[in-house]
């Protein structure tokens, strides 16, 4: 998942709530009309009464599951790789209405399922405890693995895992050798790793979906 900032007020496109009824420029006479145009005071997200949004410190965006979200200036929110389109340099920065602030990586695509990104941990070593290696997917990627490979780096020692929490499956994977969970076969919500002998070295590498929330 990927965090985005809304970015309805900069230079580019002109400033946000300019109040014409109030404001000294908004005479347009003298030496102040130069610049009306430059000029802009944020009243506040609360603007004009208490609780209310100022209209032009919002809008209204299309989301990818044909629905609308609303966009408040300044605010962020987490979400899939969709919203990218309106961000620079996607766009010009004269259109760019969304500041990505993190990006897990992934390619949005229309097609539920497609929107993936790797996670994964490379020359991990472990010992005889699963406390060492205790990897919880979806608290800290923000989903399960619909793909999961495992490399067992160490040519003499095994390592063991268990599966999703439960104690009661867990899988030797033999020193040298690749164990591999493809797309269908099963989905893994956390794992944890410890050596059946010896302190052997393993790599990992994850599929996660990058679920839209719109």
């Amino acid at each position: 998942m990927s965090v985005f900032k809304v970015r309805l007020q900069h230079i580019t496109q002109g400033l946000l709530d300019f109040d014409p009824s109030t404001h000294p420029l908004a005479t347009g006479t003298g030496s102040q009309a130069a610049t009306y145009g430059q000029v802009g005071e944020p009243f506040g997200a609360d603007f004009p009464n208490s609780g209310a949004v100022s209209p032009q410190r919002s809008i209204f965006a299309a989301g990818p599951s044909k629905t609308y979200r609303l966009l408040t200036d300044g605010e962020t929110f987490t979400d899939c790789n969709y919203w990218k389109q309106f961000a620079f340099p996607q766009v010009a920065k004269e259109f760019a209405f969304i500041e990505v602030v993190t990006d897990d990586g992934s390619t949005y695509s229309a097609v539920s399922g497609e929107n993936s990104f790797a996670a994964g941990a490379t020359e991990t070593t472990l010992n005889t405890s699963y406390a060492t290696v205790a990897v919880d997917l979806v608290t800290t990627y923000g989903g399960a693995a619909r793909f999961l490979q495992l490399d067992n780096l160490d040519s003499t020692n095994d390592a063991t895992m268990e599966i999703n929490g439960d104690a009661a499956v867990e899988l030797v994977i033999v020193n040298g050798t690749t164990q591999s969970f493809q797309r269908g076969s099963l989905v893994i919500s956390s794992f944890r790793l410890k050596a059946a002998s010896g302190s052997p070295q393993i790599s990992w590498i994850a599929g996660i979906d990058s679920v839209c929330n719109s």
